[in-house]
């Protein structure tokens, strides 16, 4: 039986990656939810702010988030995610998906069917929101957390280090490349979350680096959904 959500007018339905316009579209809140489905917040890279969802960086090549929503679409989640304003706060955006699933878990879904994955500046975001929502059953994916090196972004993982790691909660999964550089930066949070934090660590050994996480690839969507499905 599906019940609708209260306040929420943006209709969901699947779309080929040809049918989107990327510059209004987004995954949003669907307007009915079942109750055996299973949801993923997905949060993409920085790249995808400032120069959109097909966003070419001079290392890493194209950014494809279309594709990547729809490869964990087929894997059979019910996607949430859409592409973030340029300059797009932190804390702010945080609370903001907070609330969202707040939304779900107010109409009968259960912590265990909600993931929040995100990659690069989602994956701080995803920490971000764990802490503010306090939840040990939810789920959380971070890809490439550890992908930074820039003076600006080492302060606020050390900011979160310092100011949001220990009341961080949920189920951890970080998935990273072995190229992926300063990976210590998610051992030292997750050395001071909360005792409500179980975690567990994929390093793969492709050579691609941060750029693993740029297009749907196999290596990392299979075992972040195989994870995800697992009986908790």
């Amino acid at each position: 039986m599906k019940t609708p959500l209260p306040n929420i007018n943006h209709n969901f339905r699947s779309l080929k990656v040809s049918e989107l316009d990327p510059a209004v579209f987004s995954y949003d809140l669907p307007s009915t939810i079942s109750p055996s489905s299973k949801y993923i917040f997905f949060l993409h890279g920085k790249i995808a702010e400032k120069l959109g969802p097909n966003g070419i960086h001079p290392c890493f090549g194209i950014y494809d988030y279309h594709g990547i929503v729809k490869s964990l679409t087929n894997s059979g989640f019910k996607v949430i995610s859409e592409i973030r304003p340029e300059g797009t706060k932190l804390d702010k955006y945080a609370k903001k998906v907070v609330r969202q699933i707040k939304t779900l878990l107010t109409n009968g879904i259960s912590p265990e069917q909600i993931t929040v994955a995100g990659f690069s500046k989602g994956a701080t975001i995803a920490l971000l929101v764990s802490s503010k929502l306090r939840n040990p059953r939810v789920n959380f994916v971070v890809m490439g957390v550890c992908g930074h090196n820039g003076a600006r972004v080492r302060k606020h993982y050390n900011k979160l280090i310092g100011q949001s790691a220990q009341f961080m909660q949920g189920r951890f999964l970080s998935i990273y490349d072995v190229f992926d550089k300063k990976c210590e930066v998610s051992q030292r949070i997750f050395k001071n979350a909360s005792a409500n934090v179980t975690f567990k660590e994929i390093m793969l050994k492709n050579g691609l680096g941060h750029s693993l996480f740029y297009r749907p690839r196999r290596d990392w969507i299979e075992p972040v959904a195989e994870w995800i499905n697992q009986k908790h």
